[in-house]
């Protein structure tokens, strides 16, 4: 069985940070399990997500947490 997380405390990531700068106005996500720039994420692999301001900053408090996220080994 795959181990819960608590992502409601969690901290963007240095490579998150810098995946903001590239969409200002928009969000970064979290996603567990692996899966290739051309793979398509289902939406339950998909954790949650910050808020990216028009300065491409992520804005803090804004993660919001995907209520049909489940989390599975190997996910793939």
């Amino acid at each position: 069985m795959a181990e819960q997380v608590d992502f409601r405390n969690l901290k963007p990531t240095p490579e998150l940070v810098s995946e903001a700068k590239k969409h200002p106005n928009g969000w970064v996500y979290v996603i567990t399990g692996s899966y290739g720039p051309k793979d398509a994420v289902p939406p339950e692999a998909i954790a949650g997500a910050w808020k990216v301001d028009s300065s491409g900053n992520i804005v803090p408090g804004s993660f919001q947490p995907n209520p049909k996220h489940t989390p599975k080994e190997g996910n793939k």
